[in-house]
C-alpha cells in the first residue's frame, strides 16, 4: 500500500513539474527566480516526508528533483533590460 502511495505520488508531482516546465518555456508564467527556488524546496523537503515515512526510493527521487529545481531557480536570471543596456 506505501509503495502505491510513493508511486502515485511521483507521477503526480512529475506531471506538475513537466507542466512548470512547459508554461515556463512558453511564457505561460514567468516566475522569478525566488519562486524557483522556493518550488525545489517544497518538492525537496515533501520528498523528506516520504523518506521518514519509509517511501525511500519516492522520497530520493523527489528530493533531488527539488535540489535540481533548485539550482535551476539559482542560475535562472530576469534581468533582461539589463542585457538591452549592454547591446547599446
Amino acid at each position: 500500500m506505501m509503495g502505491l502511495i510513493g508511486t502515485f505520488s511521483i507521477i503526480i508531482l512529475l506531471l506538475i513539474v513537466i507542466a512548470f516546465f512547459i508554461f515556463n518555456a512558453v511564457n505561460f508564467i514567468d516566475p522569478t527566480p525566488i519562486q524557483n527556488q522556493l518550488f525545489g524546496i517544497h518538492l525537496t523537503l515533501f520528498g523528506g516526508i516520504l523518506l521518514i515515512s519509509n517511501l525511500l526510493g519516492a522520497g530520493y527521487l523527489i528530493m533531488i528533483l527539488g535540489l535540481a529545481i533548485g539550482v535551476y531557480g539559482s542560475f535562472k536570471s530576469n534581468d533582461l533590460g539589463h542585457e538591452a543596456e549592454q547591446v547599446k
